[in-house]
């Protein structure tokens, strides 16, 4: 055994035990590049690789990511849609520029309750969100107006969806309508016109629902709750440049932000 050995088993250790705390924050989602992330956030400067060596000897790794597919909501063929507005630009950085919304599904007690959810496209953040038991036009425009009364956004906002009945309503377009909120949906059967929306909710289903079972409709929304909370304000985001939603809008609003 070399000389120098326990001094560097006793370094290992110490970075060892940091990355397991940062995996018990994280419920083991975080792989390599997000851990590398918060041990240098957290001023333990060390190197991609050899974090990725230290979780390697140590069988320390992330769930691995089964692949969902979500279901989308059903169109309606005698509603008007609107126009594709967004054509898959999502690098937007003004906050409240443009929103994307979607419902999905979560297993409570043996049945089907709906999840919708609205997203801000800039900071990847959610601003509004509302579970029930039934997919109805009403529950789209609960989660639009929490995302309208905590954001207050300025009048041009576009709002994008896919063409399910819920979205095209004449309850929902009249509630955009009410707040100067553009429209803009996906082409039919294209889930790639809202990619991002799309990721959220396979990220919500691989990191937390998967994991957990719910036996009430109260006890899975406040789950949900504390996992967007989570979400908002702490996890990482690789379209964020490895930032949680929270820490790009202080950022994008900081006076030194030159391209606020």
């Amino acid at each position: 055994m070399k000389a120098g050995c326990p001094k560097v088993c006793d370094r290992d250790a110490v970075v060892v035990a940091h990355i397991r705390q940062i995996e018990r924050e994280h419920d083991h989602n975080y792989g390599v590049q997000k851990v590398y992330e918060e041990l240098n956030d957290k001023g333990m400067i060390i190197g991609r690789s050899k974090v990725q060596r230290i979780m390697h000897a140590h069988s320390i790794k992330a769930q691995i990511k089964s692949k969902y597919k979500p279901q989308t909501t059903k169109a309606d063929p005698n509603e008007q849609a609107f126009d594709n507005l967004l054509n898959q630009n999502f690098e937007v950085q003004e906050i409240n520029r443009v929103w994307l919304a979607d419902i999905t599904y979560i297993r409570v007690g043996g049945q089907w309750c709906y999840l919708a959810c609205v997203l801000d496209l800039a900071r990847r953040k959610i601003v509004g969100w509302t579970l029930d038991n039934r997919p109805t036009a009403e529950l789209a425009c609960k989660a639009l107006r929490m995302a309208i009364v905590t954001e207050k956004p300025a009048e041009g906002l576009i709002h994008h969806s896919d063409r399910g009945s819920q979205y095209t309503s004449n309850k929902h377009k009249d509630l955009l309508k009410e707040h100067n909120i553009l429209g803009s949906m996906s082409r039919k059967g294209n889930p790639y016109d809202n990619a991002p929306m799309e990721s959220f909710f396979r990220l919500l289903k691989v990191e937390h629902v998967k994991k957990r079972s719910f036996a009430t409709l109260g006890q899975a929304t406040a789950s949900i709750e504390a996992w967007i909370s989570y979400y908002n304000t702490r996890r990482r985001h690789s379209a964020l440049g490895g930032i949680s939603p929270l820490c790009y809008e202080i950022r994008r609003n900081s006076p030194f932000n030159l391209s606020a």
